[in-house]
């Protein structure tokens, strides 16, 4: 398998210009390189907004409509030897994560599981970690409500990024 970043994500989302996002998803991959067997065959970091941003003196640069949901992937292919310990090294290097629990992989299979991170700014973070014999990723979905389904929309965003490698 191999991790490619969709041009839209979700048919929609565009690609944050906001360097911050990128530099945390970034991170986060360079953590994920370390759980690998052997290098990277593939890797993304990056963040997608729902509305495109803008910059403007008085703000910087912001997402102006209502709709400030942002969604950060971090992800590698390689070799794993052990997915699930994979994934629990994920989720004990996310410091303030509460109430981890297994959530369906979905078709691609391995395991995975979704947190909370309680934010400063009191909005809401889920954090869903995935990771199988071939890929390890994390999906950061800031600003979900719980009727947004974060966790199925984890599902669908994993299935945009892994590939078949060729």
């Amino acid at each position: 398998m191999r991790i490619d970043k969709p041009a839209k994500l979700l048919g929609t989302w565009t690609e944050s210009v906001d360097r911050g996002f990128h530099d945390r998803a970034e991170q986060q991959m360079g953590t994920f390189k370390k759980l690998l067997t052997a290098g990277p065959t593939s890797a993304t970091g990056t963040a997608y907004v729902r509305a495109e941003e803008v910059y403007s003196r008085e703000r910087g640069l912001h997402i102006p409509s209502d709709d400030q949901r942002v969604t950060l992937i971090s992800a590698v292919s390689g070799t794993i030897t052990d997915p699930t310990v994979a994934l629990d090294k994920t989720f004990a290097g996310l410091p303030n994560v509460t109430g981890v629990g297994p959530i369906q992989p979905g078709p691609l299979g391995g395991v995975a599981g979704c947190g909370i991170i309680q934010a400063k700014t009191g909005i809401p973070v889920d954090v869903c970690v995935w990771s199988d014999q071939h890929t390890l990723g994390m999906v950061t979905l800031v600003g979900f409500a719980q009727t947004d389904d974060p966790r199925s929309v984890f599902g669908q965003i994993r299935a945009e990024l892994e590939r078949p490698a060729r």
